[in-house]
């Protein structure tokens, strides 16, 4: 049998992580997700403060990195943006993680990365807005203004990303395998779910 690569994109506060977690317990296989910075780090040499920083985040302007003086950070890079160059380590991470075998991979445009593999399966994780609301609430210890703000900053911020990155739509329905909202029945039912489907 061959490898499973589950990738998992997510709406802010729908779970994903959570259930990205899970599905990597049950089947036993590695999970990664703020991980790949660590691997990015290690086989790049970039800092890991500096991977942080750039962690799905917009990509600014050409102008901006020149006007920040961080052009060039090492031979061979010229012409790359500071985003290029932390877009790139991870993808390079992405890439190396699967090599080693099957795994969960949260964001980080992994579906696309790995869009060749066989074994792929492709999630999407979404949740009713009010839902949302009230688990970044309770999460982070913040107010109902404060978690919309923050779902409005984070969703804009891994749309632009990924659609950067990848020229296809973030929550476009036809980029992935499964769609899910984890506000029917919960985070477990859609944990049973992603699971049925890869025994299919």
């Amino acid at each position: 049998m061959g490898n499973t690569y589950i990738t998992i994109g997510r709406q802010f506060g729908s779970g994903g992580r959570e259930i990205g977690k899970k599905v990597a317990q049950a089947l036993g296989i590695p999970y990664y997700d703020k991980e790949i910075l660590a691997v990015a780090a290690k086989e790049s040499g970039l800092s890991d403060e500096f991977l942080k920083s750039y962690d799905e985040k917009p990509t600014n302007s050409f102008l901006y990195s020149l006007v920040m003086g961080q052009q060039r950070l090492a031979p061979g890079v010229q012409g790359l943006t500071v985003e290029q160059l932390a877009a790139n380590a991870q993808r390079e991470a992405v890439l190396s993680v699967a090599e080693k075998g099957s795994c969960v991979i949260v964001g980080r445009c992994a579906d696309y990365i790995l869009r060749d593999k066989p074994g792929l399966v492709r999630v999407f994780i979404c949740a009713d807005h009010d839902a949302r609301i009230r688990r970044v609430c309770h999460r982070d210890g913040i107010s109902e203004k404060e978690a919309e703000e923050k779902l409005r900053k984070m969703d804009k911020a891994r749309a632009s990303y990924y659609s950067f990155h990848t020229d296809r739509k973030w929550d476009s329905a036809e980029n992935y395998d499964l769609c899910i909202s984890s506000s029917f029945r919960g985070p477990d039912r859609a944990v049973q779910v992603i699971l049925d489907f890869c025994k299919q």
